[in-house]
């Protein structure tokens, strides 16, 4: 089975059927630690990066609470004023 690291997921057709199954199973585990309202260390030594170009403080949240609850990091930023695209 592939690595999912460095992968760009843009479509299903690029999965092969085992590779699902890890899929379904690694959802199955966040599940439980969800379900238990408990920590894990499942991220540990990850950073998520967040970008919030419009206001979405819920969604942010959610992202980063997740990120934390699982023992990784965040970082980033959600004032569209403090970038400029283009």
């Amino acid at each position: 089975m592939r690595s999912f690291a460095g992968r760009d997921i843009l479509s299903l057709k690029g999965f092969e059927r085992a590779e699902y199954f890890r899929v379904f199973e690694t959802a199955d585990r966040l599940a439980q630690i969800a379900r238990d309202r408990r920590s894990s260390d499942l991220l540990a030594g990850k950073i998520l990066v967040t970008a919030f170009y419009q206001p979405s403080t819920r969604t942010r949240l959610a992202h980063e609470s997740a990120m934390l609850r699982l023992g990784g990091q965040v970082t980033g930023f959600s004032d569209a004023k403090m970038t400029r695209a283009g």
